[in-house]
């Protein structure tokens, strides 16, 4: 199909030369549906020219498999714009926390395309829709309803979600699949733990599909190259000793347990075993939980270090408690962040990624969920504090820093605790990775062990005073204390030597408290909760909560004309 009529979506014709067409109104409860002016896509790099043609050569029915940061999202939806006729309507199952941005893409590569997000259970579905963008719990849900309404272009992003064959979610997808007669199942991670990955996404195919597979470092020789180093932490005395206590537990409830599983018999071993894998699951995550707190100091050590030379910097931490620590203490030395976790919003996630890249902070902090789907490229260093046992979690992680657009070389740097559960899970991961390699090919990255480059910085000691032991804490923070209620609090001013603002916050938010701006300035933050136009004239005033909390409480403006006079009484001081 031609370019120009690629450009031509049915149901849209094109707008008046000259004058751009007008947005219809949105009707009450109608579908999230965007579409608009057709413009010209971006440039396609030949590997993506490439990648678009093969797709269209196999009939649209391919697992495509290029490496973290090739550019998948853009060759799909150049197939779907430039085949209409035969790929629309469209659906694409993408993870929940990469919605917004899949419809960024189609707008930017499909412009003019009329698209509807389905991003709820009760979301509405615009049948006139050329794709519609959905999430992978949803497409579960509401499997029977997408299977039936006649899509010719199934779209499944990051498809390794639906490995596991008895999840509700491959379970959905395999639904749908039967009735869409192409598909294109995306990945840059077909191998999470073994070669059964792979079979298993071959199986949402009648025969064995052609599998498209590029690394980064082949088809863009010009993003330079990346290199990780180990750097050998000391963790502080107390949480080595809970370490040294939990992992003596650990050990002791193995001998008690392994004869038991060995006398019960061929007919309770599966059980036994699967008791076994649950309990050592269980003693698994406090340790790591209990190396990611005892990371934090030497982590904002690090962090301060890169500040200090002009750098921004991404770090990831899997537990949401050793975060707050972390984020603590960068709030201590007012070191500004934004973080993002499974319990920010779509529109948080967004701004935040949006306030990193455009440089109005230095520091990321992610969780697991920010590991897919975001480009950091601001910054070129990249921190870890806990290992994970699966190669390709950290690998989608490292590569939110080096995609298309990054200039320098990348710097992934991994904490390490001697003697103690990093080693035996690095030997795991290096294991995983020859057998990717065997599989299907990755990249070989440069690494190298770095001195105990944390026993010289003075600052890593003296935060190290402020870790909790997971068993003294076991959120990370102590709670907050009782407040004023939410309609009579301005703000709370928090004092970082004894409170965790980024753990406050999230206590705040949970409690029906909202944030609208974050201060910090001389060792307190200030997080604003409500207007002080919300407040009657004169009526804020400081109480102290508790040692180091002070809320700015008032009485709630009654009316609007209340609430109005107080707004210009603040308007005319700020002139003033």
């Amino acid at each position: 199909m031609s370019l120009k009529r690629a450009r031509s979506w049915p149901g849209q014709p094109p707008p008046k030369r000259g004058r751009p067409a007008k947005p219809r109104p949105a009707a009450p409860k109608a579908p999230e549906v965007t579409g608009g002016l057709r413009r010209a896509p971006p440039p396609l790099r030949p590997y993506q020219r490439e990648g678009v043609d093969f797709l269209a050569a196999h009939g649209w029915r391919v697992l495509l498999a290029d490496g973290p940061g090739c550019g998948k999202t853009g060759q799909v939806l150049t197939a779907l714009r430039e085949n209409v006729a035969k790929l629309c309507p469209a659906l694409a199952i993408v993870p929940a926390s990469v919605l917004r941005n899949w419809r960024r893409e189609a707008a930017m590569w499909a412009s003019g395309a009329r698209v509807c997000t389905l991003d709820a259970l009760d979301s509405p579905r615009d049948r006139r829709a050329h794709l519609t963008i959905t999430t992978w719990d949803v497409a579960a849900a509401r499997a029977d309803e997408l299977a039936a309404a006649g899509f010719k272009y199934l779209m499944a992003d990051e498809a390794h979600y639906a490995r596991n064959r008895d999840t509700q979610r491959a379970q959905g997808l395999a639904a749908i699949v039967e009735n869409v007669p192409h598909r294109v199942l995306m990945t840059g991670t077909p191998i999470v733990n073994g070669r059964e990955d792979l079979e298993a996404l071959f199986g949402y195919y009648a025969d064995d599909p052609p599998i498209l597979r590029r690394l980064l470092e082949n088809v863009a020789p010009d993003i330079p190259p990346k290199r990780r180093v180990y750097v050998n932490v000391e963790l502080p005395q107390a949480i080595r000793a809970e370490y040294d206590r939990v992992m003596g537990e650990f050990g002791d409830w193995l001998k008690d347990y392994l004869p038991n599983v060995i006398e019960a018999g061929d007919d309770a071993e599966d059980a036994a075993a699967r008791a076994l894998n649950n309990e050592a699951l269980t003693k698994l995550t406090y340790l790591r939980r209990v190396l990611g707190r005892g990371k934090a100091p030497a982590a904002a050590a690090w962090v301060a270090a890169r500040v200090a030379e002009g750098e921004s910097v991404v770090v990831f931490a899997h537990f949401s408690d050793v975060l707050d620590i972390l984020g603590g203490m960068l709030a201590k030395l007012e070191i500004p962040f934004v973080r993002v976790d499974g319990g920010v919003s779509t529109e948080a996630r967004s701004a935040a990624v949006d306030a990193f890249q455009a440089g109005g902070v230095p520091v990321f902090l992610g969780s697991s969920a920010a590991r897919e789907g975001i480009t950091l490229t601001r910054a070129r260093h990249l921190l870890r504090l806990e290992r994970d046992y699966v190669p390709a979690y950290e690998e989608q992680a490292e590569d939110r820093i080096r995609r298309i657009g990054q200039r320098r070389p990348t710097l992934i740097t991994y904490m390490h605790a001697e003697d103690t559960l990093d080693q035996r899970i690095t030997e795991i991961v290096d294991e995983k990775r020859a057998l990717t390699h065997a599989a299907i090919g990755c990249a070989p990255v440069p690494a190298t062990w770095a001195p105990d480059v944390d026993r010289a910085w003075r600052l890593s000691r003296v935060l190290a005073a402020g870790v909790p032991a997971v068993a003294d804490s076991p959120r990370g923070a102590a709670e907050l204390p009782a407040l004023p209620p939410v309609a009579a609090v301005h703000a709370v001013i928090l004092q970082v030597s004894l409170w965790a603002p980024d753990a406050a916050q999230r206590e705040l938010r949970a409690r029906g408290y909202r944030q609208r701006t974050v201060t910090a300035s001389g060792g307190r933050v200030k997080i604003t909760c409500r207007a002080e136009a919300s407040f009657l004239e004169g009526s804020l005033r400081p109480v102290q909560v508790a040692p180091g909390i002070t809320a700015i409480v008032g009485r709630p403006a009654a009316n609007g004309a209340e609430r109005m006079r107080a707004l210009r009484k603040i308007r005319t001081l700020r002139l003033t």
